[in-house]
């Protein structure tokens, strides 16, 4: 400590320690944790200076001022980084919890031309929609376009 004050200005060798502590922390504390320690350690230097003798020099005070704002720094920084990895992680389970509810059709489905059935896994053709409920979470309500009624109405009056 006294070979760290020599090598500093006035009086920010404490300040400098309490700021390394800070800075320590952030490699394992939480965000609660981390904001007392950056609160005990502010505390400490605003205690440092009150209890330094003598009167205050500009360079002390500005030294004060740098080192609350690096301990501010530090911590807000560091809660604001375990907020966004708290929020990563959640999406993460919300994804994968997603991707588990949901079924997705991929690839290429054999389809026939004339009737629109599919062919399935085993080789049999099933309705378009009965295969589509089976492989998705979709439901199918049937109704009729607008052509198809102007051309049902046209057949029937045909008839």
């Amino acid at each position: 400590m006294l070979i760290l004050d020599a090598l500093t200005p006035v009086g920010l060798a404490v300040w400098l320690l309490q700021v390394v502590l800070v800075w320590l922390a952030t490699f394992w504390a939480d965000r609660r944790q981390m904001l007392v320690i950056g609160a005990v350690c502010a505390t400490f230097i605003v205690a440092g200076f009150s209890l330094a003798p003598g009167p205050r020099t500009w360079v002390e005070i500005s030294n004060l001022l740098l080192s609350l704002g690096a301990v501010g720094m530090l911590t807000h920084t560091c809660r604001r980084q375990r907020a966004a990895e708290i929020a990563r992680l959640a999406a993460e389970q919300e994804l994968k919890a997603s991707e588990e509810t949901v079924k997705i059709l991929r690839g290429l489905l054999p389809i026939c031309a004339w009737c629109k059935k599919i062919r399935n896994e085993s080789g049999a053709w099933e309705q378009m929609e009965k295969y589509i409920e089976t492989h998705t979470h979709a439901e199918f309500s049937h109704g009729m376009c607008g052509d198809c009624a102007h051309n049902f109405d046209k057949d029937l009056k045909a008839r």
